[in-house]
């Protein structure tokens, strides 16, 4: 007979063996932190630089991602607290403009002190010096 116990974080409850296996689906599936990627060595200037150029198109496309997805955060929580403002803080209305607004302040100041590090970048960069190679 199978037993499912739960485990209690906060308000949230996990059923562990949810919980168990998924971290070890997460160590199995672990980012290379490197950056390698099996065949490097062999790869030519131009290579390197294709892959460094679709490497920095990602890196765009995720930035616009979450820029836009902040642009929308701040304008939902203008509104917030637009309509509290308007109806004076009644209802609670002031409470979560403010729980709201304060998110969305910690959200940006955690997005502008931790700069995102490409590994994968970081490795083409290091290939491009170590072949000499030259942007022609």
């Amino acid at each position: 007979m199978c037993r499912i116990t739960t485990l209690a974080i906060g308000v949230l409850l996990i059923p562990t063996a949810v919980a168990a296996g998924a971290a070890g689906a997460a160590a199995d599936t672990a980012p290379n932190t490197s950056g390698a990627l099996p065949g490097d060595e062999t790869l030519t200037c131009e290579q390197i630089y294709a892959q460094g150029m679709a490497e920095s198109q990602r890196d765009q496309q995720a930035r616009s991602q979450r820029n836009d997805q902040l642009r929308k955060e701040r304008a939902a929580t203008g509104a917030l607290i637009t309509g509290a403002m308007l109806t004076g803080g009644l209802g609670g209305t002031g409470q979560a403009a403010n729980a709201a607004a304060q998110s969305q302040a910690d959200k940006n100041m955690a997005m502008l002190g931790a700069p995102q590090s490409n590994p994968r970048m970081d490795h083409l960069k290091e290939l491009w010096a170590q072949k000499h190679c030259v942007k022609r």
